[in-house]
């Protein structure tokens, strides 16, 4: 693995997108990478970060959509394993080269998922915030990663098929922070709110899908 890209949507919260991105460099140690961010519906965001950022790409969907349809939008196109973040946390020091590292020790051929250990979290899915090699990127349907069908909380189906596939591991050094309301109450914002009034849908696709045996990406489903 010679490159990565790192993708991360966001939604009107410019300072905790800042405080992310602010941790990435010391995060990857050298490693050559290119860094997306799509503002969801968000134009203020990348007015701003365009006239003041180098080095991040950024995009604007015009349309309030959702993370699942950022995050595929980008993932269509990566040539690269696949590095898909939240713009409420922060990376470690090393954290990322440790996936990396991670990832070329297991999956030399790019065909696995390695997850970030959410150090704050007491529990989380390894699959929250992830490494995706391009040989399991292309399991997916036109490379995307994420069932359309989702809105906002859609990562189950990523932990469901690379378990099933003995694809997955979690990088234990690899340390984040996540700034997620459930234990930081007071990083409750309105996009949070806005994001959780999916959840309910979101969740009952995911428990109907389960149900019927259904994982996105496996044989195409």
């Amino acid at each position: 693995m010679e490159h990565i890209d790192i993708i991360i949507p966001t939604r009107n919260r410019l300072e905790k997108l800042l405080r992310c991105l602010k941790t990435i460099p010391q995060s990857v140690n050298g490693m050559p990478m290119s860094i997306t961010v799509i503002c969801d519906g968000d134009p203020v965001t990348a007015q701003y970060l365009r006239a003041t950022l180098n080095g991040v790409n950024v995009i604007c969907v015009e349309k309030h959509s959702g993370s699942v349809y950022c995050r595929n939008l980008m993932a269509q196109t990566a040539e690269d394993a696949l590095l898909y973040a939240t713009d409420d946390i922060e990376f470690k020091p090393g954290a990322i080269a440790e996936v990396i590292r991670t990832m070329n020790k297991w999956f030399p051929d790019g065909d696995g998922v390695v997850g970030f250990n959410q150090i704050n979290a007491r529990k989380f899915s390894p699959t929250g915030v992830a490494l995706i090699g391009q040989k399991f990127l292309r399991r997916y349907p036109q490379r995307r990663l994420f069932y359309p069908g989702y809105f906002h909380f859609s990562c189950q189906e990523i932990e469901h098929l690379s378990r099933k596939l003995g694809k997955l591991k979690l990088a234990e050094k690899a340390h984040i922070m996540h700034y997620h309301p459930a234990f930081n109450k007071c990083e409750t914002d309105k996009t949070h709110v806005e994001a959780r009034r999916h959840k309910a849908a979101d969740k009952q696709l995911s428990i109907e899908r389960f149900r019927k045996g259904i994982i996105w990406g496996d044989n195409g489903n």
